[in-house]
């Protein structure tokens, strides 16, 4: 498949296609881990898979990789010296998502959306330009996918934010869709 894309920031880009399309391809591309087989990707104007273009974005996967043994202040704590960010911001935030009876707690304990939340935390702490989100309201319970939706809307009034997501929560406002197909993708 060829494709050749621009996301403007700021904004939401709402990217939607059918399983196996490439969705999660596009989030690897986009995080730099991935290379494509031709041209480039870029993120921020500087390759994808340059280090400073790294400290600009944030990637958040579909699937959480958390350390068991961890707790979840661990993994906050780790994060958060990784991205330069500030604890205490973070704390809230998981906090805020209902974390806070877990925080002592190792994350082998944690439930599929407990995983889900500390995972979201994790990927989106600090400052960032760009935020690339592959299903982040998948296994969540309506209050917390709200929380995250006025986030995310929040972030796109002056960041660029890239959404894969088959469903989206009432009231997030798109800016645009961005439609992988077999032949290529579309927008809307």
């Amino acid at each position: 498949m060829q494709l050749s894309a621009t996301f403007e920031a700021p904004g939401l880009v709402h990217v939607q296609g059918g399983n196996g399309i490439g969705k999660s391809t596009l989030v690897e591309l986009c995080s730099g881990y991935l290379r494509p087989w031709q041209g480039i990707v870029r993120v921020g104007g500087m390759d994808a898979h340059d280090p400073r273009a790294r400290a600009a974005r944030r990637i958040c996967r579909s699937q959480p990789a958390l350390y068991p043994d961890m707790t979840v202040r661990d993994h906050l704590v780790f994060t958060t010296r990784c991205n330069g960010a500030d604890l205490d911001t973070e704390l809230i935030r998981a906090v805020d998502l209902g974390l806070y009876p877990w925080l002592d707690q190792a994350a082998r304990t944690l439930s599929t959306g407990n995983a889900r939340k500390l995972w979201y935390v994790m990927c989106t702490t600090g400052r960032f330009n760009c935020a690339v989100l592959d299903e982040p309201f998948n296994g969540l319970d309506h209050d917390t996918t709200h929380k995250i939706a006025t986030e995310i809307s929040g972030w796109s009034d002056n960041r660029l934010v890239l959404l894969v997501s088959h469903t989206l929560p009432p009231g997030l406002a798109v800016s645009d869709t961005f439609t992988l197909e077999a032949a290529g993708a579309a927008w809307r």
